[in-house]
């Protein structure tokens, strides 16, 4: 493997600023770099490197299931092209071509899951929420243009020095949104003075459960405990519609697990879902099929 694409990989396996969203794309750059930079001779030799690439991604982030998905996709479709497309030169400009395609797509359908959170924000509530998520964000920053006024809490997380509330709180304050970081140990009593819940997602598992930052687990509990909505914004690309995490009992370290039976509702691209609608969702249907997923 080319060496500026191994210290991509692992730099992307190490970082725990960045939420899913932006990884998913950091692979889609990698994958796009790799298609642009493999020399290989023969047809052949240029897909064994570019799947040699695609692996080594999923391998880094095993829980963000949409890096899987958009690297297997690639994959299936390189597959597919060489089928007719003998010449390393053709298969790299297809390779670039539909990289570049899913970046487009993550762009729009990360953007359109957002306009559809919006409207769950109402005027003069508080919104609570956990870990670091770049579509919860981009949601109330939307929201805040649209003219809407409200309060958020969000709840204070840690990885070594990293502080997920304070990323939080500087880019919604940077924003002009008030925002205010509240400790995990007063979860219980802010919950109650909150409206409802918005939190991002890393994963979706088809078996009924999420993956997303602590404290989301706990979050979710006392929300149900105080009757207050949970709703969760991500795309459909994040969905395990191959079963990748079938058997995972335990995430990353600083990742919950949530059952799916906590949530009130999940916003996506294709616009506010109940979970039974999401668990229908398959790997088809994520990249251009039936229901006009990435493609």
């Amino acid at each position: 493997m080319i060496v500026p694409l191994r210290k991509s990989i692992s730099a992307l396996k190490r970082d725990r600023e960045h939420g899913a969203g932006t990884l998913g794309r950091l692979a889609l750059e990698i994958l796009r770099q790799t298609a642009a930079d493999i020399t290989a001779e023969t047809a052949e030799r240029f897909l064994a490197e570019i799947n040699e690439v695609a692996e080594a991604l999923i391998d880094a982030r095993p829980s963000m299931v949409s890096i899987a998905n958009y690297a297997l996709y690639i994959k299936e479709e390189l597959a597919a092209a060489a089928v007719t497309a003998k010449s390393p030169q053709r298969l790299k400009k297809t390779a670039f071509s539909i990289a570049s395609r899913l970046l487009k797509s993550q762009e729009n359908s990360t953007n359109a899951a957002s306009r559809n959170a919006v409207k769950l924000i109402t005027k003069r509530s508080i919104i609570m929420t956990c870990s670091y998520s770049s579509a919860v964000c981009s949601t109330l920053e939307m929201a805040m243009r649209g003219g809407t006024d409200f309060k958020v809490l969000a709840v204070d997380s840690h990885h070594k020095k990293i502080s997920y509330g304070e990323i939080t709180a500087r880019r919604l304050q940077a924003a002009g949104i008030s925002c205010r970081v509240v400790p995990g140990g007063q979860l219980a009593w802010h919950v109650a003075r909150a409206d409802y819940i918005l939190c991002g997602a890393d994963a979706i598992s088809l078996h009924g459960w999420l993956i997303n930052g602590e404290p989301s687990l706990e979050l979710a509990l006392v929300a149900a405990r105080k009757e207050k909505p949970l709703h969760i914004i991500c795309e459909t690309a994040k969905c395990d519609a191959r079963g990748l995490l079938t058997g995972l009992h335990q995430p990353e370290t600083g990742f919950d697990m949530v059952p799916l039976e906590l949530v009130s509702s999940i916003v996506t691209e294709r616009g506010i879902l109940s979970t039974d609608k999401v668990l229908e969702i398959t790997f088809d249907d994520l990249f251009g099929g039936k229901h006009g997923g990435i493609g």
